[in-house]
This record gives C-alpha cells, sequence and structure tokens, in this order.
C-alpha cells in the first residue's frame, strides 16, 4: 500500500476507534444519568445518598475521559497523511521491527491496513528514546530495542 493511503488508513482507524469511545462513554453517562438523577422520589436500597454521590463522581470521571478522547480527535484530525515524514516526530506512523506506533493521541492497539498500531503521544518514553530518528536507527528502551523502518 502506497505510504500516504496507508498512513491515511490508520488515521481512519485511530479515529473511528475513538468515535467509538466516545460514543460508549456518552451512552454510559447518559445511563447513569437516567439512573443518578431520575425519579428523587424513588426509593430503592440502590438509591441510597452514598451510592448516588459515586455515580455523580463516575459520571464526572467519565465526563473528563469523555472530554479528553475528544481532544485526541481533534489533535488526530489536525494530522495531514499527505504530509511525508522521514524522522520519528508527532503526526507520524512509525513501523519498528518490534510494534508500529501513530504519535499522535494515546490509544489502545488497533488495526489498519493489516498491521497493528499502537497509539502514542510523543512523551511516550519508547517515543521519546526514537524522537528524531531516521530508518534504520536504533534505541533501547526497557531492554527492548526498537529498530525504526518505515516512517509515514
Amino acid at each position: 500500500m502506497e505510504s500516504v493511503a496507508l498512513k491515511r488508513s490508520v488515521l481512519k482507524a485511530a479515529m473511528s476507534h475513538l468515535e467509538a469511545t466516545v460514543k460508549d462513554l456518552q451512552e454510559r453517562i447518559t445511563d447513569l444519568k437516567s439512573i443518578t438523577l431520575g425519579d428523587d422520589n424513588a426509593e430503592s436500597a440502590s438509591q441510597t445518598e452514598s451510592m448516588r454521590g459515586s455515580d455523580v463522581e463516575l459520571m464526572n470521571s467519565l465526563g473528563d475521559q469523555l472530554d479528553h478522547v475528544r481532544q485526541d480527535i481533534e489533535r488526530l484530525a489536525a494530522i495531514d497523511p499527505a504530509i511525508a515524514l522521514d524522522v520519528v516526530q508527532y503526526g507520524a506512523v512509525v513501523h519498528t521491527d518490534q510494534r508500529n506506533f501513530l504519535i499522535g493521541a494515546s490509544l489502545e492497539e488497533f488495526d489498519a491496513g493489516g498491521k497493528s498500531y499502537l497509539g502514542v503521544t510523543p512523551k511516550a518514553p519508547v517515543i521519546q528514546a526514537l524522537y528524531g530518528m531516521r530508518r534504520g536507527e536504533n534505541a533501547t528502551v526497557n531492554g527492548t530495542t526498537y529498530t525504526v523502518g518505515d516512517i509515514l
């Protein structure tokens, strides 16, 4: 697959994953709101004040996660797949002999173009070690040596 098309497919897969996470978080928040803020006159064992308090804390935590995921979507949307990169940096899709990375947002492993990718921020230790490197260069992180392959 041509590099621009591959990078585009990696970004699209990452965005789809993040959008699914947004949908899941929104559904969880809606469910919690309906349980916690539903009928104040209804009394049940599960609706004690302490339960309501913990539900509100969970809703707030989920809301924070939702904000973070939306920011990640904005960051990835700003990456132009047509811009050719030749060093490991923000916005790059990096293939190494150990694993493949999308540098831009923290994201659990996902598949694109028949390969598995991990979304990472530039602050990730492995990316800090590889930052600025070119194809063929390597760095060791926690006893694992990563050799840079393709950079898209």
